[in-house]
């Protein structure tokens, strides 16, 4: 598409053959007249500025494109065409890329730009510069082959002797190429400008934009424009333009052809579309020349059992469309198919065509000329489509990102017994549609290592309404994560790893929670002369809560929390003891447990009920201060005897108030999330965590030692420890 390009700019900007009195159109009307000139309204313009090109700050120029179907008002019929076998022979016998990309300059460079009359008659125009020209072309196409096709076609050999010049050099023809097409989703432009003396009186606005791609698609599609408009006395009148739209996409998985029972494809499309439209005035004759270049394609790539894909259909409708001054505007219509290969060995350049054909409206623009510029613009389209469906491929191909696996019964639901055998049906089916793929399933093997029970048999197929049977018989004792794996491929994508896990149950886990409080009592003298003491207290506080697994929260449980707290406040005129003995609730809101070896891995978020400890004040009335008599006599205590009892300030307390910070608030998950587990080999016990904390508020001394014991569930058979 890079030589398209650069050929119709070549053409449209220099031929001057051609007469009129306004611009044609690059307009699409709904209804096509062939015998009407129509015109294009102005594109929007920056504001006049000196020569040279600068962006555009408008959007860009709106254009309309010919119907790629004949209009009602366009006489003739459809009528298959043979193919040119030298168009049919361009691609066979490549032994390597570089022939193959020799051949794809040839057919699209210099060789096509002076096919047939028009072609003839650019060479004759061009005159001593036509062979210079024709080896700056073939050149500039093989640059961006090049750069476009990647690595592989790195040590190419130059198509011609190495160029004296290139097209940023002084020419007096033309004023600006274009040279675009799809690089790993990169466009460039190929800018050839005249001498300085002639780009002055031209104002230059050009742009680009992306054009968005299906999200579930690779690929990429842009519009790019330019548009030169005389702006000096010499060049008044004078204006060129051209818009682009060029790219495609492929789908990332594959879908059921609904034209082919069991077979899969993946969808793709692309787009290659020139417009120019030149005026130029010579000596106040207005001559102007009408070009557009346009191919609509529908592509379905066909995948294997192999999950490869093993060609591409390629459906187009392609418009060619012509005018100028005293003719009016006529288009000539195609239809083609054709089936290729992407070669992975060139970098997806298509191979192995083959079912092509051709069929053709009878219009005004006949010839073989004609002819090949639509077989060359097919060409390109193939060339460029086939490495974004081999990015696809590698999409598909990736496990898991296209379908999944599925077991009867599912993975995690079924309970250990020694040496019990379970009939695991196994299945593929899409992750989009949730639809079933026959596939074959390889690679059973025994997790979490090769000899825990024993998976038969290795592989096996599935079909729409036979699963795939896979029978487990457990070990003679449990080790977690005992189960087996499995991979799958079919022709809409292929799973393992993660996916293709069948497990049984897991192991039943006990978390034991412990900690033990101890804050020093706080003894002083009050203002008032009275000895007091208080908020000593030694808390002993256990639970022990067994966890279920959930999908949503993963590990949790309920369990009953003891607590038992002793005052350690010291004899005083004024004592404040906190005590009390009772239970409540433990609460554990999720988290994970991995025992594998690497990572080990224990994350647990608790949240333990509130003790319900007592704080007693006591105050003598010996010794009591007239001050503090009257204070009690205000909270109607009479005869100096202080009493009172509130709940709160002991084991809850001192736990909370150091970590209240990290508490989590999450609806459902509320609580303290704690990691960083050491795991414990030998024994079952899984992992421990200990706490020493300092608690101290204030002038109180408080210290905390607390323990998180995370231990299996008596089960028969099961092993002490995680596997190694």
């Amino acid at each position: 598409m890079p030589a398209i390009l650069l050929l119709m700019l070549l053409v449209t900007i220099l031929l001057t053959g051609c007469g009129g009195d306004k611009h044609l159109p690059s307009s699409n009307p709904p209804e096509y007249d062939p015998k009407k000139v129509y015109t294009t309204p102005n594109a929007p313009l920056s504001a006049p500025a000196t020569s040279g090109a600068k962006s555009a700050e408008t959007s860009p120029p709106s254009i309309q494109l010919p119907p790629l179907e004949p209009g009602p008002n366009e006489k003739g019929e459809w009528k298959r065409v043979p193919v040119n076998p030298e168009s049919l022979q361009l691609f066979t016998n490549v032994k390597n890329p570089c022939e193959a990309l020799s051949k794809i300059v040839q057919g699209l460079g210099s060789t096509q730009l002076f096919a047939g009359e028009d072609g003839q008659a650019f060479k004759k125009l061009l005159g001593s510069q036509a062979e210079s020209i024709a080896r700056s072309l073939d050149q500039q196409l093989f640059d961006n082959f090049k750069t476009q096709l990647g690595p592989r076609v790195a040590t190419c050999p130059s198509p011609g002797p190495a160029r004296k010049s290139r097209f940023d050099e002084p020419l007096h023809a033309p004023r600006f190429l274009l040279a675009t097409g799809p690089s790993h989703g990169s466009f460039q432009f190929a800018q050839s400008t005249a001498p300085a003396g002639e780009e002055d009186g031209y104002t230059v606005t050009k742009g680009s934009e992306n054009i968005p791609i299906p999200p579930d698609a690779v690929g990429k599609k842009s519009r790019e424009w330019r548009i030169e408009e005389g702006n000096s006395p010499g060049m008044a009148g004078d204006r060129k333009a051209f818009s682009l739209i060029n790219g495609g996409y492929a789908k990332k998985c594959p879908t059921p052809d609904p034209g082919e029972q069991g077979a899969y494809v993946v969808e793709g499309n692309y787009e290659f579309s020139l417009v120019v439209d030149q005026t130029i005035n010579y000596s106040n004759m207005i001559r102007t020349e009408y070009n557009v270049r346009s191919i609509q394609a529908t592509l379905k790539g066909r995948v294997g059992d192999d999950a490869k894909l093993q060609f591409v259909d390629l459906d187009a409708l392609l418009v060619i469309g012509r005018g100028g001054t005293n003719r009016p505007t006529s288009f000539a219509h195609q239809h083609q198919h054709v089936r290729f290969v992407p070669d992975r060995g060139a970098g997806g350049m298509p191979s192995q065509f083959s079912n092509w054909s051709v069929s053709e409206w009878d219009s005004a623009l006949p010839g073989d000329a004609q002819r090949d510029a639509m077989n060359m613009l097919l060409l390109a389209v193939t060339v460029f489509s086939g490495p974004f469906y081999l990015a696809a491929e590698g999409e598909w191909t990736t496990a898991n990102t296209c379908v999944e696996i599925v077991f009867n019964p599912p993975t995690k639901t079924k309970k250990f017994v020694p040496r019990e055998s379970t009939q695991v049906k196994t299945e593929l089916r899409t992750k989009k549609e949730q639809a079933l793929v026959p596939a074959k399933f390889k690679e059973a093997r025994e997790r979490p290592r090769e000899g825990t029970g024993r998976v038969s048999p290795r592989e096996d197929n599935s079909e729409l309404n036979r699963p795939a049977t896979f029978t487990y018989q457990a070990p003679a004792t449990k080790v977690q994560h005992s189960g087996f794996r499995v991979s799958a491929i079919s022709r809409a994508g292929v799973a393992e790893a993660k996916d293709g896990e069948w497990e049984l149950a897991p192991s039943a886990y006990v978390l034991e929670f412990k900690s033990h409080i101890v804050q020093e009592p706080l003894n002083i003298v009050s203002s008032f002369g009275m000895q007091m003491s208080s908020n000593g207290f030694d808390a002993h506080v256990q639970a022990t809560v067994p966890l279920r697994y959930t999908e949503d929260r993963g590990w949790v449980g309920e369990g009953v929390m003891q607590y038992t707290t002793r005052t350690m406040t010291q004899p005083a005129q004024c004592e404040i003891r906190i005590q009390g003995t009772g239970t409540t609730t433990f609460h554990v809101n999720g988290g994970s447990i991995k025992l594998d070896p690497e990572p080990f891995a224990v994350n647990l978020t608790i949240l333990p009920g509130r003790s319900g400890e007592v704080a007693e004040t006591h105050c003598s009335s010996g010794n009591t201060p007239g001050k503090l008599k009257e204070l009690f006599a205000s909270q109607g205590v009479q005869g100096g005897e202080a009493h009172g009892e509130t709940e709160g300030g002991g084991w809850s307390s001192a736990f909370n108030v150091t970590r209240f910070r990290t508490f989590k608030w999450t609806p459902g998950k509320q609580g303290y999330e704690f990691g960083g587990w050491t795991p414990v080999r030998d024994s079952d016990v899984i992992a421990k965590k200990t706490m020493t904390v300092n608690c101290s508020i204030g002038l109180s001394t408080c210290r905390e030692e607390t323990t998180l014991t995370l231990r299996l569930a008596d089960e028969p058979g099961a092993t002490t420890s995680p596997p190694r």
